[in-house]
């Protein structure tokens, strides 16, 4: 989710001005002039089918002609103010008219601007930029509003706060608070939230003393609704390892595949249609040296091998998690040799904005490791470390557009660690 830094940065998506003037001429070079700014414009050639055209299709701006035949535009102005459907939508009188009681009187109503004709058109766009620039916050705050109820006060809004920091810290300690140590592995990892909450995890699941769950997943959206369903993907994750590792079964661990399955069951039957993850879940077996995984619509992870120096993707297919009932998973396994490293990561980071129309992208990340992992020396909290600042300087800024995580696995060299703690 993009974070705005001005009134201005707040337009993402095309606005709709509605002109509303009996002179077709000026409507037609209104039009012409503020489409060729980026605008969405809407005509109208009277007050009444001005109004009709605003209610209609509520626009965020109306440049209204004051001198009209039938209903002026101050008649217009009045009635547009008085139905909750645009009342709250920024209006810039327009008139052949330069008297300082007509402009008194377009303000009283109302009015948030009063240009002069004959205008520039650079001038029209200037005022419309300047008011849209002072309204576009109360558009976005708007939706909060209604939520609240009479709840929108400051005291609510207080309560909010503490409601949204109670929440973070819930969140933060759900996750781990470090990675696990292993013998023979090295594990990092990275979260980075847009909000002050996260739609992105990790987890780290105990099954046996040589085996250990690992899940990475990215719920659709940001803030609160997709930290809920994190939380529940997450309880239910740890809830089914248990109940599996409690039965007697001829496998190690519980089969990652029907583990996603039974995940994928319980999203569809408890949440919205729209409440979906993606997810890779996996189990490494230290002393295999395996990670046998499966893969719910996510991010293909990557496989460096130490020996080759080449980058291999992930790619087990399987189906977003919670979207469909009938959802099919497959289990692959990697061999992870001495000095091999895997990396998951969500799409926070490979859709990481950079120039106009530039992702980060996957082969961007798998360039970063192959060239910092040649050697056998890259340590995985290094390796966050250089992803967090390479995305910085790709992006110019610090802050994430969207939710990242990043999780690294290395199988350690020999003495590899004996030699870094030695150091």
């Amino acid at each position: 989710m993009h974070q705005p830094t001005s009134p201005n940065a707040l337009r993402t998506t095309e606005e709709t001005i509605l002109v509303v003037d009996d002179d077709i001429d000026i409507v037609e070079l209104l039009k012409i002039s503020l489409e060729s700014d980026g605008f969405n414009v809407h005509t109208a050639c009277d007050g009444a089918s001005g109004l009709e055209n605003a209610w209609a299709n509520v626009p965020d701006l109306v440049l209204l002609d004051v001198m009209m035949p039938h209903k002026d535009g101050f008649q217009v102005l009045k009635e547009l103010r008085e139905d909750a459907r645009t009342k709250a939508v920024p209006v810039i009188l327009l008139t052949a008219r330069g008297q300082t009681e007509d402009k008194i009187r377009g303000l009283d109503t109302g009015a948030d601007d009063y240009i002069t004709k004959p205008f520039d058109l650079r001038e029209v766009t200037a005022r419309v930029e300047a008011v849209l620039g002072r309204t576009r916050p109360i558009k976005y705050i708007n939706p909060l509003m209604k939520a609240m109820g009479d709840g929108f006060s400051e005291e609510g809004v207080e309560k909010l706060a503490g409601h949204l920091e109670a929440a973070a810290a819930i969140q933060r300690k759900l996750l781990p608070e470090k990675a696990p140590s292993l013998p023979k592995f090295d594990i990092a990892t990275l979260l980075q939230s847009s909000t002050s909450v996260s739609g992105d995890f990790y987890d780290f699941i105990p099954l046996s003393e040589k085996h250990i769950g690992i899940v990475l997943g990215d719920v659709k959206g940001s803030g609160i609704p997709a930290a809920l369903v994190m939380v529940m993907i997450r309880t239910a994750l740890r809830l089914l390892c248990d109940e599996a590792m409690n039965r007697k079964t001829d496998f190690p661990y519980p089969e990652p595949a029907a583990i996603l399955k039974r995940i994928n069951d319980l999203l569809v039957r408890d949440t919205d249609v729209e409440l979906f993850a993606t997810m890779i879940y996996g189990v490494l077996d230290t002393a295999d040296a395996t990670f046998t995984y499966t893969n719910g619509g996510h991010c293909y992870p990557l496989h460096y091998n130490h020996r080759t120096g080449e980058i291999d993707f992930l790619e087990a297919c399987g189906m977003l998690v919670g979207a469909f009932e009938e959802a099919a998973f497959t289990t692959k396994t990697c061999t992870l040799a001495p000095g091999d490293i895997l990396v998951a990561y969500t799409d926070g980071i490979t859709e990481a904005e950079g120039p106009p129309d530039i992702f980060y992208g996957e082969e961007r990340l798998a360039a970063c490791l192959a060239k910092h992992a040649a050697g056998g020396k890259l340590a995985p909290t290094a390796f966050c470390e250089l992803v967090q600042n390479d995305l910085a300087r790709f992006s110019g800024s610090t802050q994430p557009n969207d939710d990242r995580a990043l999780v690294v696995i290395k199988h350690e060299l020999r003495n590899e660690r004996l030699v870094r703690y030695s150091s």
